[in-house]
């Protein structure tokens, strides 16, 4: 698009023009009546605002009324039109902004005449100013070839939440690649103009980055406890959207044992909640009523309240070193269903399959 100052540039060429141009000029001159409209009062984000010229004159400027093209401040640039007098804009972040579209003519003497007409645009970010969200590298898993790394994605549970399923194996106490580190964390905003902020346990706005080392500050664990954070993101234009990040722990069986004989769990490298647990019973043994004992995510008092997670087979709750299991017709899946602790928001949960092969 070219910019006003392409406009003075042209209007100058005209300016000092010959005596034979000035003439034509006269022929051309229209008096300036600026007027316009554009289809609506209120648009999405990025979505494109059409200009359309219903007054008069030589020559019309657009000032779509956001950052860097406001009429009237200094420094601030407005848009040329095309040459039927149309103008199509996106803006990039919400708000309410005054478009200003200057019409200009210049007359038989040289001198440049306008006039302006102005309306209000309200700009709404129907998908939040927020975009995605991605804290980095929570633990270096093992169990694959190479060093990888652990992420987890941020996944939007309702307008201004989202739930980040955290692995348990990240549940350790390390300066990195842990839950309970401070965090680098990734994210993308809907406009380029916007900034980012997470609200510490004080209060206080500490601006991030992403992906910016400096930006590692952010704190998911308070007084032992995971504990959803509050983020917000501030347009130039001053419009506040904030965001609540729950990091939810994906349940793990952490011990299994039947008749004293430990298990051996692993999980399914295809899967980020899938265990396998085998043991080897001896030559002989009834498995057709065997009474496991076992525990989740160490029995954590941290993670678990006795009420947040539980345990069943097949919708039949199982109880360590009460319910009787059946392992005589081959092997038998566990279902883990755990909720965010303190929070009894359904959809903050996250679900483990553990599958057990009993061998004899």
């Amino acid at each position: 698009m070219k910019t006003i100052k392409v406009i003075y540039c042209l209007l100058t060429v005209l300016i000092f023009a010959s005596c034979d141009e000035n003439g034509y000029l006269r022929d051309l001159y229209v008096v300036p009546e600026a007027a316009f409209e554009v289809e609506k009062d209120t648009y999405d984000v990025f979505e494109s605002v059409r200009f359309v010229n219903k007054g008069s004159g030589q020559y019309y400027v657009v000032y779509p009324g956001d950052a860097n093209h406001v009429y009237g401040k200094e420094g601030d640039t407005g848009f040329a039109t095309a040459s039927d007098g149309t103008f199509s804009y996106s803006y990039q972040e919400p708000g309410t902004f005054n478009a200003v579209w200057v019409a200009s003519s210049i007359n038989g003497n040289g001198e440049r005449e306008f006039t302006v007409d102005s309306v209000t645009i309200k700009v709404v970010a129907l998908d939040g100013g927020l975009d995605n969200l991605k804290i980095n590298n929570l633990y270096r898993m093992s169990e694959y070839a190479g060093t990888v790394y652990y992420s987890s994605y941020g996944e939007f549970i309702s307008s201004d939440s989202l739930l980040c399923p955290i692995l348990f194996d990240a549940w350790r106490d390390a300066t990195f690649n842990s839950i309970k580190a401070k965090q680098l964390v990734n994210f993308e905003l809907s406009s380029n103009l916007a900034e980012m902020y997470w609200i510490n346990p004080d209060g206080e706005e500490k601006k991030i980055v992403s992906g910016s080392t400096a930006s590692r500050i952010v704190e998911f664990v308070q007084d032992g406890k995971l504990k959803i954070q509050n983020f917000r993101v501030i347009t130039a234009s001053g419009v506040v959207s904030n965001y609540y990040v729950a990091p939810v722990m994906i349940p793990k069986m952490t011990k299994f044992s039947i008749n004293g004989v430990v298990g051996t769990i692993t999980r399914d490298i295809a899967y980020y909640n899938r265990y396998n647990i085998t043991l080897q019973l001896a030559d002989g043994s009834d498995l057709s009523n065997v009474i496991p004992v076992f525990e989740t995510m160490n029995n954590d008092p941290n993670l678990l309240d006795g009420t947040n997670c539980r345990v069943t087979i097949d919708g039949v709750e199982q109880i360590s070193g009460v319910t009787s299991v059946d392992f005589s017709q081959g092997d038998v899946t566990y279902t883990i269903d755990y909720n965010f602790m303190g929070n009894n928001n359904p959809k903050l949960t996250q679900q483990a399959l553990v599958t057990v092969s009993v061998l004899h």
